[in-house]
């Protein structure tokens, strides 16, 4: 298996990402959208979940290291050319048709699906592996936060278990290698947007 890649980031400040103790038990990249909604009285948009298809990237990743920098943004570029890619609203929530057809495109061939990552309605950031063995579960809560190597993507983090007796499988994940995702500067109104964007997803037992 490959390294948890966080030599690529300052992992300093009040909530760096703890080191893993053992290798990861899935990777998958992540493709879709990252969620906001504008303050009109701030004029700022504020986070309101992410909607992802997650692709085994597994056993890819574990035949090609030399990979793990770069699959993210082969993903999200294949992603972003897409015409439906323009409308996430209707090809992520509905059917993963736009996910999928990015997949498509993938060399030497499509990387399974491996599940979803969504947010439920009281904003417990959600894991859903359907189609792995004993089908993996995480209602997560944050517990590391640092910033991308680039300020146009999204933070990496770290999630663990919330606790819940659902919960199986898996006990944490690492949000990695991420590229895209990042809301406008600012904005007025209440309109929301989906930012389109890509990253690795490192879970553990």
């Amino acid at each position: 298996m490959p390294a948890l890649p966080l030599g690529e980031i300052k992992d300093t400040g009040n909530s760096p990402l703890p080191k893993p103790s053992c290798s990861p038990k899935y990777i998958a990249v992540g493709l879709g959208t990252q969620n906001y909604t504008c303050n009109a009285t701030t004029g700022k948009y504020t986070a309101t979940g992410a909607l992802a298809q997650l692709f085994d990237a597994t056993a890819y990743l574990s035949n090609n290291h030399d990979k793990v920098d770069s699959l993210s943004h082969t993903y999200y570029n294949t992603y972003t050319s897409l015409p439906c890619s323009k409308s996430p609203s209707n090809c992520v929530e509905s059917d993963d048709r736009c996910e999928d057809q990015a997949n498509s495109h993938f060399k030497p061939w499509p990387l399974p699906v491996l599940g979803e990552h969504y947010f439920t309605a009281s904003g417990t950031p959600t894991f859903d592996l359907h189609n792995a063995r004993s089908h993996p579960f995480l209602f997560s809560k944050k517990a590391g936060d640092v910033a991308s190597p680039r300020s146009y993507d999204v933070d990496w983090l770290y999630l663990s278990s919330n606790g819940s007796s659902e919960n199986r499988v898996i006990s944490s994940v690492y949000r990695v290698e991420t590229v895209g995702g990042v809301q406008p500067a600012s904005c007025s109104g209440t309109s929301s947007i989906e930012v389109p964007y890509s990253a690795e997803y490192w879970y553990y037992a």
